[in-house]
């Protein structure tokens, strides 16, 4: 059994061999402007001369009847059509958090930081990842991993706006792009009348730039609100768990108990009690997704057999 499993994001490809039981490095590829996904794919698959027969791939998007219309590429990924034109036995498309889902339990404490102490309550969890845009995956007693598109909702706009009357002089069309890499440059620019690219600010977040810690304040209080309203819809009693490299860039300039803080205010006494048992955790490794595209082929294995 020769497996590829593979992750696109918006600017690079990641991907990674696993040949009769060994897995290689995992290995990143940039995507050209000029080249379809197929003609990307076609490379991939032959830069070994074992040929490939399973093919998991992740990207960012919905998925429906496995396949994906990615959000920030103009790919659209067909898994009949890709298991079809490259003659696989199986081919698996999943949406970039529902991959990074699967592979949750498998994370080790040393690679997880404590944000919100909590009491487990059921199986649930819930993984958020602040990135070009804003995923979420519920998973289910440790096992079923169902996707969202939260991202592209609106119902914490006018809660957000609150926070800084400035942001009113913006219109904001959806969650992400608040909570974002996006979103942190978006912040910036109405608040201060400058536009500054997400890693301009997080390089001003380093040098203690007054104007980058503000922002980055308001962007942890919007996160932590946000955190609170999705609990209360999914109530994830197991943990709730943000990863990706933006919130591990912001996570030496979260203050813990502010942030439990703004995680509670906003409900009343009952459903604070409630929010109070949920424990929150940074995950500080990297490539979920790709270990989670992993992960999911062996429960499929395991399922089959």
């Amino acid at each position: 059994m020769n497996v590829c499993f593979i992750d696109i994001g918006g600017t690079n490809i990641r991907y990674s061999f696993f040949y009769n039981n060994k897995r290689l490095s995992i290995k990143k590829k940039e995507i050209p402007v000029s080249k379809s996904f197929n003609q990307i794919l076609n490379e991939i698959l032959k830069e070994k001369e074992t040929i490939v027969t399973d093919l998991v791939i992740s990207a960012a998007g919905p998925k429906f009847n496995q396949t994906i219309k990615m959000t920030n590429q103009e790919f659209v990924i067909d898994a009949k059509k890709i298991k079809k034109r490259f003659n696989l036995i199986n081919c698996f498309v999943l949406n970039d958090l529902e991959a990074a889902g699967y592979y949750l339990n498998k994370i080790k404490s040393n690679n997880k930081i404590i944000i919100k102490e909590g009491q487990k309550f059921n199986n649930n969890q819930i993984l958020v990842c602040p990135g070009t845009g804003l995923g979420l995956s519920l998973i289910i007693n440790n096992q079923k991993v169902l996707s969202s598109e939260i991202g592209n909702s609106k119902f914490l706009n006018s809660e957000f706006l609150k926070i800084d009357k400035r942001l009113i002089k913006l219109k904001f069309s959806k969650i992400e792009d608040f909570l974002s890499g996006p979103g942190i440059s978006n912040l910036y620019e109405v608040i201060y009348q400058k536009k500054l690219s997400t890693s301009e600010i997080i390089y001003q977040l380093s040098n203690n730039n007054r104007k980058a810690l503000y922002v980055a304040d308001i962007f942890l209080k919007m996160l932590a609100k946000f955190l609170a309203e999705i609990s209360l819809i999914y109530l994830p009693g197991n943990g709730i768990f943000l990863s990706g490299s933006l919130i591990r860039e912001l996570e030496g300039f979260i203050d813990k108990k502010r942030f439990k803080d703004n995680f509670l205010n906003q409900a009343n006494q009952s459903h604070r009690n409630f929010l109070n048992l949920m424990n929150i955790n940074l995950i500080k490794k990297e490539h979920l997704s790709i270990f989670g595209c992993r992960e999911f082929f062996n429960s499929i294995q395991k399922d089959s057999s």
